[in-house]
């Protein structure tokens, strides 16, 4: 609902704005007119209410949040407000006269699908196109969209573009459509994990009771050596059948207000893989973020597990230049940051990445890129339920040789707390 009143009053302001230029000009010619035509004592305060109407125009335009800038039929930009310079990090006066695909977008030439390019040609609104935008460690959502302002002769003299960033709310959806997609698992596995959990549990009873007493059985080294691997067996579904139980449902845990940098100092002191001793690894604490109310232990399972596929992504990478004779520093940065009132834990590793086309199904229960016997595919389909019972979320982007685990927890309020 928030999402949809924003962009309904976004395109009431832009419709708004589609006169902006001409309005613009007829208050600046109207102002000159005052002295000549008017008295100068009688007009004072008509001249007063004109020059503010045109400063509330002004403000209005500033005050935009999304990204607006008006440009001409070679793409250069005429006027643009604070959000547009605030974000492309520049200066109003440096923007002015560039192109517009060179200082949003940093390229050469016009986007592919530029909607600005059919406003012009057409003298129709595009009301939105979505857009990609790619650096180093990220991959922003925009969408787009363009409104003509019309001279003499109905000619399309100049058009107003709106730029919206999406990313969040790319984000938000696809953690609603993943959560739902989790729960219908969850209720089709939920029974049959409890089914399997009472035959295993027996299993183990009776191979337990065999190993205690070998000798009355006339198990010899190589029966008890076959004993063991089929305890370690019903150990390893037992823990599966629990992880599809922990799918299924909420479990209530243990809730303490806690520093989350030494959560994630603890977490990481427990990871344990083979093979990572070359693997740098960066700790970004920040001090000043807040604590969260939350299971300690359930967030380091979080952390342990995420981190732990981090350093088998290095190691793996690792592996395939070594065939190459190619070396590969592996590196593991992990970050807390405040963010308004949530906290943001990012685990960022140079490993093998994750394709795009399955970025959208590493949280589905089974779902593993790694070899049979190396991983149930569980992992993080437990993490996002974890963090999902925190009131938080998980995000994932792979980008330019960088994967990123965005952990994001609702922050503890000292004002919430004192009320309760």
């Amino acid at each position: 609902m928030v999402i949809i009143l924003s962009g309904l009053l976004t395109v009431t302001l832009f419709t708004a704005l589609i006169k902006y230029k001409n309005l613009y000009k007829k208050i600046n010619a109207f102002e000159k007119t005052i002295p000549s035509a008017y008295g100068d004592d009688d007009n004072a305060a008509l001249a007063d209410k004109i020059r503010l109407s045109k400063q509330q125009l002004e403000t209005s335009f500033d005050a935009i949040t999304d990204f607006i800038c008006a440009i001409d039929g070679d793409y250069k930009i005429l006027r643009v407000n604070k959000s547009y310079a605030l974000y492309v990090n520049l200066p109003i006066r440096e923007i002015l006269g560039r192109n517009c695909f060179d200082v949003f977008w940093k390229r050469s030439r016009p986007c592919e699908r530029c909607p600005a390019k059919t406003t012009f040609a057409t003298a129709a609104a595009v009301a939105k196109q979505r857009f990609i935008k790619r650096d180093l460690m990220n991959i922003k959502n925009f969408d787009v969209g363009t409104f003509p302002v019309l001279g003499h002769g109905a000619a399309v003299e100049n058009v107003i573009e709106y730029i919206r960033d999406v990313t969040e709310e790319k984000n938000i959806m696809e953690q609603l459509i993943r959560s739902e997609k989790l729960a219908t698992i969850g209720t089709m596995t939920a029974g049959i994990a409890h089914e399997m959990i009472n035959p295993l549990s027996g299993i183990s009873g009776t191979v337990t009771n065999m190993l205690k007493t070998p000798e009355k059985y006339g198990l010899n080294q190589k029966g008890i050596a076959r004993l063991a691997s089929l305890m370690e067996a019903s150990a390893r579904a037992t823990t599966i059948m629990k992880d599809l139980l922990h799918l299924s449902r909420k479990e209530e845990g243990t809730s303490v207000l806690m520093e989350i940098n030494a959560i994630v100092k603890k977490a990481i002191g427990a990871v344990q893989l083979k093979g990572p001793s070359s693997v740098e690894f960066k700790l970004l604490l920040n001090s000043e973020s807040p604590k969260v109310l939350c299971d300690p232990a359930k967030i380091e399972q979080v952390l342990i597990n995420i981190t732990t596929n981090a350093l088998q992504s290095i190691v793996e990478k690792k592996q395939r230049l070594a065939l190459e004779g190619k070396e590969h520093n592996g590196m593991v940065i992990i970050s807390t940051q405040p963010v308004d009132d949530m906290v943001h834990i990012d685990v960022i590793d140079n490993g093998m990445g994750i394709p795009e086309e399955i970025k959208g199904r590493i949280f589905d229960p089974f779902f593993t890129t790694r070899a049979p016997g190396e991983g149930t595919g569980l992992g993080l389909s437990v993490c996002h339920r974890i963090i999902e019972e925190h009131d938080g979320r998980i995000a994932v982007e792979s980008n330019n040789g960088l994967t990123t685990f965005s952990i994001i927890l609702p922050a503890h309020s000292p004002n919430i707390a004192s009320a309760a």
